[in-house]
């Protein structure tokens, strides 16, 4: 072994903000899911199975008296650093840009459900383009759409349902036949009820309804489960607990309604058939609820809020402006040795999700906007050096931004189209040029998932490193060589990598699918061709002592 070979390797640290997308989420979900499985993923690939994860605060970063302690730091490094807060090798900190809590609630279904007819289906503003092939765009509106008439439809069964459980029941309990001032004095417990029958009519239907809604809930969580098997499938004690919960709701459901079932009332019992139906309303209202409130409000509630970027707009302007800042404040954090308590990263990733893709687009803007005006140095903001978007709403947000019916600025376009340029670029082998080259970003994407696109919009007349203010001249002599002629409007800017996973009966939404995915971590061989290029090998390319 030659001197070189037993010179030590100089550590690299390497930061990883990530930015969760929509839906609720707790603080640090996405922050231990993206190093967890980075973790595993970092194992399989160098086959050493030396990486752990552990949780520190950052410290000396806060001064005295503060209140608000900033959020931890979630390190990837080797089992063998005596000292995880100092470790002798490369490391990877994970850290997350958390905002889901400013959107949530802020806004109801039928908001959500008019904001997805009036500009989704039926757009008002007819120089707003979606970026799609013909056939995405189809699976699209044809998924989305769907989801939007089976939810009503089972709201109609189970108003339908309700509707004639009533009837069966006010025959069977023989309350048709007496006036309504005998049905009120039955929940007196001194009363007797319609037809000389004890108070215990109204106590057997309260029972059958609580039966059968514990049936309903014991069904939801057993789904509920199913689609978070991969989340829990190392932590058995989980599973024990839900299964543990969801038998006792079922053993105690079937119960109330076997014993509402074979109660005697003055026209009979209501059997089976007649308590079955009354499960059929619980089932058929929470599946419709869970695809118009879960689904809808969960997915699309965020894109409505943070989509509407007039300034004119009080209710959502601010909460835009706020997830913007917590965005900001944490790729900040990342890049300025100021901010992180004296500590330099050696190059940042910014890794995000669905929405969260399209606020860090706009929080890397803002931070370049910020270097230029002399807020951060050029040395931290070229730190950051790859942008990776899994399920990006890029390309919809996009849409709605420039169908919601507000005339874009010029200022506004400066922006959009210029900037970007001068930021990104497509080319991985920007990794393997010092800091300040340009951003390499990579977009992975699913045909069948209706939230996210291939990045097809995105392309700029400028390249990384140029000035804005040189970007008319630069366009005119590059129009004139004709090196520039791409659409119109110049070169692409993002590298896309598809996915070919498919939706199945037990996996209808694959949106959350891409952590869980080895194709998202792994390269290899393209499906029609070429070189795939995983996630693990931009994060780790060139990293001291990792191996690739």
């Amino acid at each position: 072994m030659s001197d070189a070979d037993k010179a030590p390797v100089e550590a690299e640290r390497v930061a990883i903000v990530c930015v969760h997308g929509v839906a609720p989420h707790p603080r640090y979900e996405f922050q231990d899911q993206v190093s967890s499985i980075f973790c595993q993923r970092l194992n399989e690939q160098t086959g050493e199975g030396r990486y752990v994860v552990d949780v520190l605060n950052p410290g000396n970063v806060l001064g005295h008296g503060t209140e608000d302690p900033l959020p931890t730091i979630s390190r990837v490094h080797r089992k063998s650093d005596a000292d995880p807060a100092n470790p002798d090798d490369s490391y990877f900190d994970v850290m997350e840009a958390y905002w889901s809590p400013i959107s949530k609630g802020r806004t109801s279904w039928l908001s959500v459900v008019n904001w997805i007819l009036r500009i989704v289906f039926v757009p008002l503003n007819t120089t707003a383009r979606y970026h799609a092939t013909w056939q995405k765009q189809f699976f699209d509106y044809g998924y989305i759409g769907g989801a939007l008439l089976l939810a009503f439809a089972l709201f109609v069964v189970s108003i339908t349902a309700a509707w004639q459980s009533f009837l069966t029941v006010i025959d069977v309990t023989g309350l048709l036949h007496h006036p309504a001032q005998e049905f009120i004095n039955t929940l007196n417990t001194s009363a007797n009820a319609p037809g000389g029958v004890p108070v215990k009519i109204v106590v057997w239907l309260f029972v059958g309804v609580i039966g059968a809604f514990l049936v309903g809930q014991a069904m939801a969580a057993i789904v509920k489960l199913f689609v978070q098997r991969k989340a829990l499938r190392n932590s058995g004690g989980a599973i024990l607990h839900r299964l543990i919960a969801i038998a006792v709701l079922i053993e105690l459901g079937v119960g109330f309604v076997y014993a509402m079932a074979l109660a005697s009332f003055p026209n009979g019992t209501l059997g089976w058939r007649g308590v079955l139906f009354l499960i059929m309303i619980f089932v058929a209202f929470q599946l419709g609820y869970a695809l118009l409130i879960n689904f809808m409000v969960g997915f699309f509630g965020d894109v409505q809020i943070y989509t509407t970027r007039d300034e004119n707009d009080s209710r959502f302007y601010q909460l835009r402006d706020k997830i913007l800042d917590v965005t900001v404040e944490a790729i900040a954090r990342a890049i300025s040795p100021q901010l992180n308590g004296g500590r330099r990263y050696d190059r940042v990733i910014v890794l995000a999700h669905s929405l969260g893709a399209t606020i860090a687009m706009d929080a890397l803007s803002r931070l370049y906007q910020l270097t230029l005006q002399g807020a951060y140095t050029h040395d931290e903001f070229s730190r950051i050096r790859a942008f990776i978007t899994l399920g990006s709403s890029l390309e919809k947000t996009r849409y709605f931004f420039d169908v919601s019916g507000i005339t874009p600025t010029a200022s506004f376009e400066y922006w959009r189209n210029d900037a970007y340029g001068a930021m990104f670029c497509r080319d991985v082998t920007v990794l393997d040029e010092p800091n300040g080259s340009g951003i390499f970003w990579v977009n992975y994407w699913y045909f069948q998932d209706p939230l996210c696109n291939e990045i097809r919009s995105y392309r700029s007349r400028l390249k990384p490193g140029e000035s804005l203010e040189s970007s008319r001249a630069l366009a005119e002599e590059r129009e004139e060589e004709g090196s520039h002629r791409q659409h119109g409007t110049g070169r692409l800017i993002c590298r896309n990598e598809r996915g070919y996973k498919r939706m199945t009966p037990t996996n209808l939404l694959l949106h959350s699918a891409y952590l869980y995915d080895p194709w998202f971590w792994f390269s290899g061989a393209a499906k029609k061709g070429g070189r795939h290029l995983g996630a693990l090998d931009v994060i780790i390319r060139n990293v001291k002592g990792v191996k690739a």
